[in-house]
């Protein structure tokens, strides 16, 4: 039962801090009590069996021009990983550098969106932060995939200290905490899910030098 309910709030986790930074979540999902196994739609015409939670959101939308790109240099992985190979080629690190502001912001609403499940998860079971599951399958490595199309040189660290930090402010906890009991007790989320998340802040999340400034 402890497990189902870290489970909740890292689902939950997931879903307040997308909603803060404007990702669009669809459905939020658990396995039923004493589940031995589980399948459910992931979105996209896919079935997921190999977790026990899911948070369903807008999927990342980069340039044209620079997913084609990628796609045509082996850059896009079903796992995330891939966006590196972008910066090994003068043509790939132009198109990287040529991201605007928003769309940095957009990349990074995307990781702390990922950071913010295990994050939530630390928090409910009164863990201190860590990354060391950087290297890992997950939504840490999928984060630290998209750390590459931004400028800074520590986005990877700046997005989780960041997921940590917003989800400890007792309004946004409070939609955490909200959310993972109501998904506790249904096991499903789609149709009002609204109801439970935050609306979008404006300039959320900011990058490294205006958190540090």
């Amino acid at each position: 039962m402890a497990e189902r309910q870290a489970t909740c709030v890292h689902e939950a986790g997931h879903a307040v801090a997308f909603a803060l930074g404007g990702v669009s979540v669809r459905r939020v999902a658990v396995a039923p009590v004493g589940a031995e196994s589980w399948r459910t739609d992931s979105g996209n015409g896919r079935t997921c069996s190999d977790l026990w939670g899911l948070c369903v959101k807008s999927e990342l939308v980069l340039p044209r021009q620079l997913l084609r790109w990628l796609m045509s240099e082996g850059g896009l992985q079903p796992d995330g990983r891939g966006y590196e190979i972008a910066l090994q080629s003068p043509e790939g690190r132009a198109q990287v550098e040529a991201l605007t502001p928003r769309q940095h912001r957009e990349i990074r609403a995307q990781m702390v969106g990922l950071l913010a499940g295990p994050a939530a998860e630390r928090i409910f079971r009164l863990e201190y932060l860590s990354l060391g599951e950087r290297y890992e399958p997950g939504d840490t490595a999928k984060a630290e995939a998209l750390a590459w199309l931004l400028p800074g040189t520590d986005e990877l660290g700046h997005a989780a200290r960041l997921a940590e930090i917003t989800l400890r402010r007792p309004e946004v906890w409070s939609r955490v905490e909200t959310l993972a009991h109501a998904l506790e007790d249904v096991g499903n989320i789609g149709d009002g899910i609204r109801a439970f998340l935050p609306a979008a802040e404006a300039n959320w999340p900011p990058g490294p030098q205006v958190f540090a400034g």
